[in-house]
């Protein structure tokens, strides 16, 4: 394997072995949970579901299990580290497929339309979008003893309500949302998705993004005007659609769920964004040549969301003894961090956060929240508006023209 001069989002004195990759991009995401006071050692997890308060310390790797073939992944765009994706092979045996989809709705439309024949061992869905999952029998119960290194998840992440015992998903990583401004063009202080709408129709008029998904197109406008973004009242529909239709599609540039590329190629002057990819732009802004520190980021205020992905195998899947290998390998602490550092968000496995701040890992805010922070963030619900919800944001997507 060659190995390549990488800048990374660490100080010089950074060991850069242990974060070998590439670049950084982005992940994709939908709707989560509520998490307070998440974390690893040195934040006290909330307790699980079943009341248990979750240890600290970090757990003992019990080492990678092995499988052999092909590994068929299906998951969101840019979301693992190519390094580690192709180490696979060495490491535990099995050669990684990566195929990507766009949203949730799409990932379960695939699955659904080839029942039995998709050709994909392993996923990468939503929170709450699991149980449909597992009432339409697309996911496989998974067989924990295949999975030693799950003694490696920090218990706050498990029992969570859409598969309270884990029977059908591993618990990977978590993240949330806001937005980039360059400073140097919107001269002042943004603050709240109050304000992301205001300079989207000023300053950045014409020069901005919005994230490519339905939920994340809808909630800010409900979060600028105190709703709860899992509303399914008519009424709040309506003025949603009306408002962004009419008022916010027209100063769309794109919809862009990874908008750092773009960012440090000068395309956007304001931009959603999840909080990994926004993390990345300050690396990629300077290797493209440029000034990151206009760059602000903010986190959604008063309100925002909060995701949390899982590993879950298929039904069909073709090797789900190499799924079982890949879920068990990318629970091992450092082998968890190096995924935690190219994709810039919070993983499940405990010590994790610890080796970040050892590593001096920089932006590690923009990372892990404040007890503060995570009390405004909202988790989502599949719910009777959903269909709605995408029927706007069709229309929001109509009226840009982007």
């Amino acid at each position: 394997m060659t190995t390549e001069s990488v800048r990374i989002l660490a100080p010089t004195s950074f060991h850069r072995s242990m974060v070998s990759r590439r670049n950084f991009l982005a992940l994709g995401a939908g709707m989560g949970l509520v998490l307070l006071g998440c974390g690893d050692d040195e934040v006290t997890p909330a307790a699980n579901d079943a009341g248990t308060p979750a240890p600290g310390g970090t757990a003992a790797p019990a080492g990678p299990v092995k499988a052999s073939g092909t590994v068929a992944l299906y998951t969101w765009g840019e979301y693992h580290d190519p390094d580690l994706v192709e180490e696979a092979s060495d490491e535990i045996g099995v050669t990684m497929n990566v195929q990507y989809y766009a949203s949730n709705e799409e990932l379960i439309a695939k699955l659904e339309a080839t029942k039995g024949s998709s050709g994909f061992d392993l996923i990468v869905p939503t929170g709450p979008y699991l149980p449909q999952m597992i009432a339409k029998e697309l996911l496989l119960k998974l067989d924990k003893s295949k999975i030693p290194n799950f003694a490696n998840i920090d218990p706050a992440y498990l029992g969570r309500e859409w598969d309270p015992t884990n029977d059908y998903a591993v618990p990977r990583d978590w993240g949330s949302t806001g937005f980039l401004y360059d400073s140097s063009v919107i001269q002042r202080e943004l603050k709240t998705w109050g304000d992301f709408f205001d300079a989207a129709a000023n300053e950045a008029s014409g020069e901005m993004s919005a994230l490519d998904t339905s939920d994340n197109v809808l909630g800010p406008y409900f979060w600028a005007n105190g709703i709860s973004w899992n509303t399914e009242e008519e009424a709040d529909l309506d003025a949603a659609e009306k408002f962004l239709v009419e008022e916010f599609a027209p100063h769309i540039k794109a919809f862009d769920s990874y908008p750092s590329t773009a960012i440090a190629e000068g395309a956007y002057v304001l931009s959603a964004a999840w909080n990994g990819d926004a993390r990345q732009a300050y690396v990629r802004i300077a290797d493209a040549g440029g000034d990151p520190e206009p760059w602000k980021w903010v986190l959604g205020a008063p309100m925002t969301e909060i995701w949390m992905d899982h590993y879950a195998i298929t039904a069909d899947a073709k090797n789900p003894d190499g799924a079982y290998a890949w879920i068990n390998w990318m629970l091992e602490p450092e082998i968890a961090f190096r995924d935690l550092s190219y994709i810039g968000y919070n993983m499940t496995v405990k010590g994790t956060e610890v080796l970040a701040k050892d590593a001096a890992l920089e932006r590690l805010d923009m990372i892990y929240f404040t007890p503060e922070q995570l009390a405004a963030m909202e988790g989502g619900i599949v719910n009777s508006a959903q269909n709605r919800k995408v029927e706007i944001y069709n229309n929001v997507k109509a009226a840009a023209g982007a």
